[in-house]
């Protein structure tokens, strides 16, 4: 009986140690992880932790700022692309932050060969009835540099650009409503659209031509597409909506 007692006791003591061992384990799983691909590895590029996101980013362009109160402003900035008359380059805009900063090297004459990146100009001079110009003196965006903003939707994971739409899907947050802009068709080299804000700002001291990006409304075109429900020469609304 007394041998009994010992091996029954050993066993609910191994139990206990295995539980204690499998409740350490799991908080230790439940915190952020750091793994080494090799001891070799520089420690500084090797080392990676895992935490959980704090949400998404995306670009609101055409404006300076971010919307939402759940909204962070990560860095505002200029829009820039590749010369409307160049074959190649960039496809994507980009949003330049606006204090830049060069890494130590070799500068080289800007008539080398590679790819060039200029700022991007509002280029449509008609649209006065379409936008809100509430937020800039000039009421006019056209040839303006175009400013943008990455921004961060706290506590979401995805964002996504509905073209023809200025509402989202049920459960999903809108940030922003805008139009489609894009280079011009007879411009040398496509371009990806944006969405660019319907309340737009411009660069201030940017008015008047200064050849580089150019950006334009996207029309809508049938019989190519559906007449119904699209119409020709239509400008493309968009929302930008996050989840």
């Amino acid at each position: 009986m007394e041998a009994f007692q010992v091996t029954a006791n050993d066993k609910i003591s191994q139990e206990q140690r295995q539980s204690s061992s499998h409740s350490s384990n799991s908080k230790q799983a439940a915190k952020p992880r750091r793994v080494r691909r090799s001891p070799n590895d520089n420690p500084m590029i090797a080392e990676t932790t895992f935490t959980e996101g704090k949400g998404v980013a995306y670009t609101r362009w055409g404006r300076f700022d971010c919307s939402g109160p759940n909204n962070d402003l990560v860095y505002d900035g200029i829009a820039a692309g590749s010369h409307y008359s160049n074959t190649g380059g960039v496809s994507d805009f980009l949003c330049l932050h606006l204090n830049v900063s060069y890494r130590n090297g070799r500068f080289r004459d800007g008539s080398q060969g590679g790819s060039h990146t200029y700022g991007l100009e509002y280029q449509d001079s008609w649209i006065s009835s379409l936008m809100d110009f509430s937020l800039i003196e000039t009421h006019s965006t056209y040839q303006h540099s175009v400013p943008c903003a990455v921004c961060l939707a706290e506590r979401r994971t995805t964002q996504l650009m509905i073209p023809g739409r200025v509402t989202c899907p049920q459960g999903w947050t809108r940030e922003y409503t805008g139009y489609v802009m894009a280079g011009g068709h007879s411009d040398k080299h496509a371009t990806s659209p944006i969405c660019v804000d319907d309340t737009p700002q411009v660069v201030p001291g940017t008015q008047g031509s200064q050849p580089g990006a150019h950006l334009y409304m996207v029309e809508t075109q049938c019989a190519s597409l559906l007449c119904e429900p699209y119409a020709a020469g239509r400008e493309i609304s968009c929302v930008v909506c996050t989840l």
